[in-house]
């Protein structure tokens, strides 16, 4: 894998900064949704690129419905992934003990409702609850470390199905455990090179957040591709 130039190949590419600020932009507006399923889109095909060596890795803000449509298509595999995650994680609640302030529950909240901001919340997790938290724990490390290949997979065809090919997934993820682990570690420090982004207010969600995110996609696609030359 070319890390190196992950980190530096955006600076080098045409038109690179306002290719950015258009990035920025849709980050900004994400609450509106349609803007955040563009801008994964958007990463998807950085991803693609990278897998496919093309000379230029960032793409062109055009051929927004496409981009619109892999958003969505990435959204939809990424929730269903996350289902055995929710589910976990959702079971353990009737498990644990809520406290609030003299008043405990080892009820499932079945409603939401605003909390006074000085209501002292404790949650206490034991026994088979602890077990299920843990277990939700473990998945979700679980999916982080696999999720370059899945992103590869559907990236590479654009296709839905081929990021369910579980069987090609672990296999990959086996045979390239340990980059694996590299790239899972370098997404939590852009993450944290994000946040100092975000520290820096508009300027800083226009440069820092949205370069962190196409160096992390660029990483994925790296990964991919080195899974799949070496399972050839």
């Amino acid at each position: 894998m070319n890390i190196e130039r992950g980190f530096r190949f955006v600076f080098q590419e045409r038109n690179w900064f306002g290719k950015i600020i258009v990035g920025g932009v849709m980050m900004i507006f994400s609450f509106l949704i349609i803007p955040l399923l563009i801008y994964y889109g958007y990463l998807v095909e950085v991803a693609k690129r990278t897998i496919k060596e093309e000379q230029q890795l960032l793409p062109e803000w055009d051929e927004i419905g496409r981009k619109l449509a892999n958003g969505f298509k990435l959204a939809v595999i990424i929730i269903v992934y996350l289902i055995p995650f929710f589910i976990l994680f959702g079971i353990s609640l009737p498990f644990s003990t809520l406290e609030f302030e003299n008043f405990k529950s080892r009820e499932i909240i079945t409603y939401i409702m605003p909390l006074p901001p000085n209501l002292f919340l404790k949650w206490e997790l034991t026994g088979i609850s602890f077990l299920l938290f843990l277990s939700s724990l473990v998945y979700i490390i679980l999916f982080a470390l696999i999720l370059p290949f899945i992103i590869g997979k559907f990236a590479e065809n654009e296709s839905i199905n081929d990021a369910f090919a579980i069987s090609d997934i672990f296999s990959m993820f086996r045979d390239n455990i340990g980059d694996a682990i590299i790239v899972f570690l370098l997404t939590i420090f852009l993450q944290l090179l994000a946040s100092l982004g975000f520290v820096l207010c508009f300027v800083g969600i226009l440069l820092t957040g949205f370069w962190a995110s196409i160096v992390q996609y660029y990483l994925y696609g790296e990964l991919y591709k080195k899974a799949k030359t070496t399972k050839v």
